[in-house]
């Protein structure tokens, strides 16, 4: 049998182990922490300067080819009618820059007595080959030629897949000028990515770290998945991967790449699951985004290796230090078996027990003469004590467990949503006993729908906290479920209603504020009306009708109410124990006094205003007992776009264009758009986003709308003022509406998960409004993009 004495010992021996293992485990852990911070650190520094290194060894490269491209457009220049002497200068350019994989002069259309329609030198079976042809119209239409000569400046093409040399190159183009500032001819150096590849893989990364670089469009240029490159981008492996990774996290590093901003970032790779840090920067001439990406258990693998060590060592010196510590224990507590023994007898009630004599004087026997004198004075106080206590824990636990309900069922954190500058919420709840029936709640629906409530249950106390807690469970359940405040409070005044004995009933408000447009849809079960706190200082109340309490009757359907908040609005609501506050001359304190001070504090936070709340009704009361539960929301959002009406103005567009459903009409409209972008000055961060959108949807014309193999013309509008790039796209195709598409569930799985949905999504994240409409016989989709400043 296990007596009191054996397990003193082992509770004082696993005492000191604890002891001792906690100040072992404490340094190991204090130690752990530097040492992966320094780990991490040393790693972005790593990581960063690689990424630099790579991007400047890639940026000399372009760089040499450019200036080759522009020493071959002076030759030309000078030299272009003499075709002997113009191939020669090529091919001693060529030869001098290995990384060269040719040189190609077209002139321009229109030019008499050319001696060449093109002249091309490159590499070929590790030999020069100079070919010159006196006509090749499919060059006129090629982006290396095209751009340059609309554009009349340098342009780097997109990298694309070279059958001839079986391998991914990329084009620098630039435009030789006469002059009279007319177009001679156009001269493009192709450069094999090859050794830019090379390069790459050769980065000192480990075992699982990576090196990726993107085309300005996201296209995968170099990617140690071979498979990927020049067939996929980030966007369409975010789609194929959505199911095993976070889909959104991997579309929103896309468009920071795309942003051209250097920078680093945490995500977790979808192959397995582990946070992998990045680092990425753009090379200035292509845009591209060239980023490495370091697995955070490489990282940290020297560091757990060493862990594993420790906890080996520390559990060899803990059962060495439990079996010194069994000894000495021992030794101590043996004196205390006799007097565990009596005072065991003496705790079943046995006070006539007899205890041991004392035969010491230290702790033990003092112990020993405390136990005697303890069990005459214990006999003649045991049942009063009893009776006493037994009462007194009752109505304790009662009020401690109702008053945990009550302010454990209301958020009690804030700021709640730190990640939302847009939003400023908090809330206050101040009982006048240890229970009330005051509540108050809140919750983000979706990223754009914020729901609060606020209600109040008649009577006081336990029975007041309880209804309480089921009135906010059942309404903030259900309001999730339905998302439509009426509808929520019928369903739970029906239930409420039921076999409501106690005829108990609770006044409330609850409300879905849209916190992208403004719009408040609320509904009122006999609450006090909230007020409305403009940023210009006035204090308004909703006077709307409400309907009756919840629980007083079943079969009640309430009606919401809908109203637009501006931005910087404070929606203000509370309960009667705020306006019935009473001082010693039994004044109120009234609505009025409230709307005034929210009207004093309409630029302050919602922290600030309900404190100044607060404190007016303390001042108020003048040390007069508080009456009621005191409960405030305050809530203000300032996410509401400055955009004018979907549609577009009435006077002509400042640029238009007229385009071909086919893949041509694409690069028209990319050409169109960076013209009409330098023409209207617009900024190259709305350019980009414009850009984005636009490709994703002109695609889609091209793939979607049209069941025939026919030429239809797809028509693009746009027009621009000091606010916002407004942007038309009109074509005859088949009706298909996007606004009405629902958004695409990125947290479910890939076998979950509708197939398709991303490009519309992308279009909606990357525009600020999207707006539809079918129109004789037409789609017309207006897009508009706040201008960036």
């Amino acid at each position: 049998m296990w007596s009191p004495s054996k397990s003193l010992v082992w509770r004082l021996s696993i005492f000191i182990l604890c002891g001792t293992g906690l100040v072992l485990a404490m340094v190991l852990l204090f130690s752990g922490i530097a040492q992966s911070r320094q780990l991490v650190r040393q790693q972005q520094e790593l990581g960063e300067a690689l990424t630099v290194a790579a991007v400047n060894r890639i940026s000399e490269l372009l760089g040499r080819v450019e200036s080759s491209a522009r020493s071959a457009a002076i030759c030309i220049k000078t030299d272009w009618r003499d075709k002997e002497l113009s191939a020669r200068r090529l091919k001693d350019l060529l030869l001098a820059q290995p990384e060269i994989h040719g040189i190609t002069v077209a002139t321009a259309k229109g030019i008499e007595d050319a001696p060449f329609a093109s002249l091309s030198v490159f590499r070929q079976d590790g030999k020069v080959v100079t070919r010159a042809a006196m006509e090749n119209s499919a060059q006129y239409i090629e982006d290396w030629y095209y751009l340059p000569e609309h554009l009349m400046r340098e342009v780097w093409s997109e990298p694309s897949y070279e059958a001839q040399s079986k391998s991914t190159t990329v084009t620098f183009s630039v435009p030789v000028i006469g002059p009279d500032r007319e177009l001679i001819a156009v001269v493009a150096c192709d450069l094999t990515l090859e050794g830019i590849r090379e390069m790459l893989d050769k980065l000192p990364l480990g075992e699982s770290g990576m090196a990726v670089l993107l085309s300005a469009r996201g296209v995968y240029i170099s990617h140690p998945v071979r498979d990927f490159e020049m067939r996929e981008t980030i966007y369409s492996v975010a789609e194929a991967l959505g199911g095993a990774a976070p889909l959104r996290p991997l579309v929103e590093l896309g468009e920071v790449f795309s942003s051209g901003k250097p920078g680093m970032a945490l995500y977790r790779r979808a192959q397995n699951d582990t946070p992998t840090y990045i680092h990425y920067r753009s090379v200035p001439q292509t845009h591209w985004t060239m980023y490495v990406a370091i697995p955070e258990g490489q990282v940290l693998a020297p560091l757990r290796a060493q862990n594993k060590m420790n906890v080996l060592i520390g559990l060899v010196g803990g059962v060495l230090l439990l079996g010194a510590s069994i000894v000495v224990a021992f030794s101590l507590t043996r004196p205390l078996h006799e007097l565990a023994a009596a005072a065991g007898r003496l705790a079943t009630g046995d006070f006539e027990t007899p205890l041991p004599s004392v035969r010491r004087g230290d702790e033990i026997g003092r112990l020993t003469s405390s136990f005697a004198r303890m069990r005459e004075e214990l006999h003649s106080y045991i049942e009063e004590l009893t009776t006493t206590t037994a009462a007194k824990e009752k109505i304790a636990s009662e009020l401690a467990i109702a008053h945990q309900i009550q302010l454990g069922i209301v958020p009690k954190l804030f700021p709640p949503f730190p990640e939302r500058g847009d939003l400023d919420l908090f809330a206050t709840l101040v009982p006048a006993r240890e229970v009330g029936g005051d509540l108050y709640d809140f919750t983000l629906l979706d990223e754009d729908h914020l729901y609060v409530a606020i209600g109040d249950v008649s009577g006081k106390g336990v029975p007041a906290s309880l209804l309480m807690a089921v009135g906010k469970t059942l309404l903030k359940s259900t309001i999730q479920a339905v998302r439509d405040p009426a509808r929520a409070m019928t369903m739970v005044n029906d239930e409420l209603s039921a076999d409501n004995e106690s005829c108990m009933f609770i006044t409330a408000f609850c409300a879905i504020l849209n916190l992208h447009t403004g719009q408040l849809t609320f509904a009122n079960a006999g609450h006090n009306p909230p007020i409305i706190v403009s940023k210009d200082g006035t204090a308004r109340f909703i006077q709307r009708k409400p309907g009756p309490a919840l629980g007083v009757m079943p079969a009640v359907r309430y009606v919401n109410k809908d109203m637009t908040l501006e931005n910087d609005d404070m929606l203000l609501l509370y309960t009667d124990g705020v306006t019935e506050a009473m001082n010693d001359k039994s004044e109120l304190f009234g609505e009025e006094r409230m709307a005034r001070i929210a009207s004093d504090n309409a630029k302050a936070s919602a922290q600030k205003l309900i404190k100044a709340m607060v404190d007016s009704i303390s001042t108020h009361a003048h040390g007069v007992e508080q009456s009621d539960d005191i409960t405030m929301l305050a809530v203000r959002s300032t996410a509401q776009k400055a955009l004018r009406a979907p549609d577009a103005p009435e006077r002509a567009p400042d640029a238009k264009i007229l385009l071909g459903n086919n893949h041509e009409g694409l690069e028209h409209m990319v050409s169109w758009l960076e013209r009409s972008a330098e023409t209207l000055g617009i900024p190259p961060e709305t350019v980009m986003a414009l850009n984005l959108a636009l490709e994703e949807w002109f695609v889609n014309i091209i793939s979607y709308a049209y069941s025939d193999s026919a030429a239809h013309d797809v028509e693009m509008r746009m027009w621009k003022d000091d606010k916002q790039i407004l942007v038309q796209i009109e074509d005859d195709g088949q009706p298909f509406d996007p606004c009405a598409q629902a958004a695409p569930d990125t947290q479910a799985s890939l076998e979950q998960r509708k197939i398709g949905g991303l490009g519309i999504h992308f279009i909606r994240k990357t525009m600020d409004l999207m707006h539809y409409r079918r129109e004789n016989g037409r789609n017309i989709l207006t897009l508009a993009k706040l201008i960036s400043k």
